[in-house]
């Protein structure tokens, strides 16, 4: 009699796209945002940034430009009242939650006649959530927790109202860009990568496990008692997965028990050819697919050294690569916070004070700029502050706003007005 023979394939892990949603069907009085209804979404990218060596570059390199080296005036007499205002270590702060988040915001206060603008702090934006909307037209308010995980604190947050909306002495100032199907909250422009940084991650845990437990092969386990049942099949197979499926479980090995020889199971090693190159190439192609996502024209502007992009030297790449990318990537960014600060001033009293960014431009591009143009390193480098000013947000513009609201007033876009 032919004996029953029964093979199957156990996928140990099977991870899907993440897509973050806003979740306006809880019962809650806020919007949850992240995965699959979970509130995560903040999580999911400081997880992404903990433990991503490429996306923690390009994140801290992207908002070290977006910074620059601070905010400044050219009106004399409102540059101390501007650093008393808005303390610089706040506003990197909200630079830097804007690029690792795509969402930033400032806790605006006020005097207690509600004239005037006193401070503008930074309030971590992964705290805030956005209050649902019921009649009207726009978000009136923000919840702030400590940690949205936990039910416990919940039961203690707080009701802060959207700058603009009230008389309080304290209001929520939110920055946020557009983004489709999405109206409470905005994502990050290297949501894309998300993954990636999580298979960095995965990587950098199979490498080090591997290396502590030592070096385990692909293997077959065939069991010679029999072919169990099917729920007693799917009990071994979890157990299998359980003990020895993920990064974290590369190299362990097996101890197994029997009556005879006759009955012990046999391990078969399946051995993958060129497993190293096969290691090389995933991470070299996560990492090219977080610099893209993060838009970032060359890598050797943070340090990060990749093949040849066909530039004749390192020095005409970091030039073309900086223009481009201070253009199309850190003044979009600059911008968005330019116009936020501003409305604040406007309508908290103070009027246009035409702020920008002082950038913060690479020493051998300001000194071959200087040498071109026969300029001092000082002359090249206000040159490039004038270049990215400000000159959208003007008072006229503010008036024009309020007589005439834009599209975005009544929640069609997604810009920070809609707040």
């Amino acid at each position: 009699m032919k004996k029953e023979q029964n093979f199957s394939v156990v996928n140990f892990t099977r991870e899907e796209v993440p897509i973050v949603t806003e979740d306006i069907k809880t019962r809650y009085q806020w919007v949850p945002v992240g995965v699959q209804h979970q509130d995560d979404f903040f999580e999911l990218l400081t997880e992404g940034y903990n433990t991503s060596t490429t996306t923690a570059a390009c994140v801290d390199g992207v908002a070290d430009l977006i910074y620059g080296k601070g905010l400044i005036t050219d009106k004399e007499e409102f540059k101390d009242t501007l650093a008393k205002l808005l303390p610089a270590e706040d506003l990197k702060k909200v630079s830097f939650d804007l690029k690792l988040y795509g969402n930033a915001a400032f806790q605006v206060m006020w005097n207690k006649d509600h004239t005037k603008v006193i401070k503008l702090f930074h309030v971590p934006v992964q705290t805030l959530r956005a209050e649902k909307i019921h009649m009207g037209m726009k978000c009136e308010a923000f919840y702030y927790c400590t940690d949205w995980s936990d039910t416990r604190k919940q039961k203690t947050k707080i009701r802060i109202p959207v700058f603009g909306t009230s008389t309080e002495e304290r209001e929520i100032l939110y920055i946020k860009d557009y983004e489709p199907n999405r109206y409470y909250y905005s994502l990050p422009d290297w949501i894309s990568s998300l993954q990636y940084s999580f298979t960095e991650a995965e990587l950098s845990n199979l490498h080090l496990n591997n290396i502590e437990n030592g070096f385990l092969p692909v293997a077959m386990v065939n069991f010679n008692n029999g072919v169990p049942a099917p729920e007693e099949r799917q009990t071994i197979e979890s157990l299998l997965e359980n003990k020895f499926s993920g990064t974290r479980n590369a190299g362990r090995f097996m101890v197994s028990f029997n009556d005879d020889a006759i009955n012990k199971p046999t391990i078969d090693t399946i051995p993958i050819e060129n497993l190293h190159e096969k290691y090389t190439y995933v991470a070299e192609y996560a990492q090219d697919r977080i610099l893209v996502a993060h838009r970032i024209v060359s890598p050797l502007l943070f340090g990060i050294r990749t093949a040849s992009n066909g530039f004749s030297s390192q020095s005409e790449e970091m030039k073309t690569a900086y223009s481009i990318f201070q253009t199309m990537t850190i003044q979009p960014f600059q911008q968005l916070i330019l116009n936020v600060i501003d409305k604040a001033l406007v309508e908290g009293g103070w009027g246009k004070q035409d702020l920008y960014f002082d950038q913060l431009t690479p020493l051998v591009i300001l000194s071959d700029t200087a040498d071109d143009t026969n300029e001092t390193v000082e002359e090249a480098q206000e040159d490039v502050n004038d270049s990215m000013r400000n000159e959208e947000t003007t008072e006229e513009n503010l008036e024009q706003e309020k007589t005439h609201p834009r599209p975005s007033d009544f929640g069609f876009t997604r810009e920070y007005e809609d707040f």
